[in-house]
């Protein structure tokens, strides 16, 4: 998904009230957001629920929207608060797909052992709540980090703190530090 592509129909969307952009925006990111949602709720209706909430909103406060704006942020975001809104209160995790497209292996690359495998499910699952969210918003739905202190409310040097505390975490196994660190290509560049 283009981020320009995004913007520009975000932003015919608002100048417009233009139904069409809005779809394709639907479109685009409706993937990202259930499976944003599942990692927070379990239950695929209450995402549902959730997206078409947000989608009605948008509709309903269109006149209101910012034009300048990280959609896909800005969604995720609003997706979040929904949820929040729903259920009281939310709980971060990642599920066994993720777990999956995190250690897939190429074609190339050796097969992965499945003790080692479990193991690495292991760790990343004992990473407190805030920090497998961090590296799931980073690594799988690839937001910067200023665009992960937006979604998550918190400040930027936080985001980066906590990055860097899971990733050491999981790095001090050496075994498994050296396959995790292979296999998310991890840097702690400040993007």
């Amino acid at each position: 998904m283009s981020t320009d592509r995004l913007q520009h129909y975000w932003q015919t969307f608002v100048r417009k009230s233009d139904k069409y952009s809005l779809q394709w925006i639907f479109q685009e990111i409706v993937g990202d957001l259930y499976r944003y949602g599942l990692r927070y709720v379990g239950n695929e209706e209450d995402v549902k629920d959730a997206i078409q909430d947000v989608f009605v909103n948008i509709w309903t406060y269109r006149k209101t929207l910012p034009g300048q704006v990280n959609v896909k942020a800005y969604l995720l975001v609003s997706l979040r608060h929904q949820l929040i809104k729903m259920k009281g209160y939310i709980k971060f995790d990642l599920l066994t797909s993720d777990h999956e497209r995190l250690l897939s292996t190429e074609e190339d690359e050796p097969v992965i052992d499945p003790g080692i495998k479990e193991a690495i499910i292991s760790k990343v699952n004992d990473l407190p709540e805030r920090q497998r969210e961090i590296l799931y918003l980073k690594y799988f739905e690839e937001l910067s980090y200023s665009e992960i202190a937006l979604v998550l409310n918190i400040k930027y040097q936080s985001v980066i703190n906590q990055a860097h505390r899971a990733v050491t975490k999981l790095r001090s196994d050496r075994q498994l530090g050296r396959l995790v660190a292979f296999k998310l290509n991890l840097n702690l560049n400040h993007s």
